[in-house]
């Protein structure tokens, strides 16, 4: 009897196994058809508008017309300090929506040691619709986090 047991488990974990392998194939399918990712526009990330530049935020785009900002330091962020990515939406029923790299779907601010983040995707394919990409760049000088750095892309398609 405690063999049967143990034999029937091991089928449902097989079974469940099965489920999850069949599930992949079209989520791999979706990346594959949705790569091709592409900057659109990018600026610089300037301290009081002035060179040098810190890094850099991008509007991108993929081949199924899904939309994200993204911010690249130059350098690893130091404990003091963190920088994050805006979408800025256009258009559409979501007008003036504003997604960050800290919104559910996004990979989180950049924070110590890391130099990017992503905002979530968006789909986006009528052509009314546009969006501008803004990044921030934050301190902790003792008092919270301050802004210290700001750019936006050009508002495009």
């Amino acid at each position: 009897m405690k063999t049967l047991g143990i034999l029937l488990s091991t089928a449902g974990l097989a079974g469940v196994g099965a489920i999850a392998l069949t599930a992949l194939p079209a989520q791999a399918a979706e990346a594959a058809a949705c790569s091709g990712a592409k900057s659109i526009t990018s600026a610089p990330m300037l301290r009081d508008h002035k060179p040098p530049s810190w890094g850099t935020v991008r509007l991108v785009r993929d081949n199924c017309y899904r939309y994200w900002a993204e911010v690249t330091m130059t350098s690893p962020m130091p404990a003091n300090a963190k920088a994050n990515a805006y979408l800025v939406q256009y258009g559409g029923a979501n007008n003036g929506r504003v997604l960050s790299c800290d919104s559910s779907g996004g990979n989180g601010a950049v924070v110590k040691g890391q130099r990017t983040c992503r905002t979530p995707k968006v789909r986006a394919t009528a052509g009314s619709i546009t969006f501008v990409a803004i990044g921030r760049e934050f301190h902790n000088y003792g008092a919270g986090y301050r802004e210290i750095s700001e750019n936006a892309t050009s508002r495009t398609r």
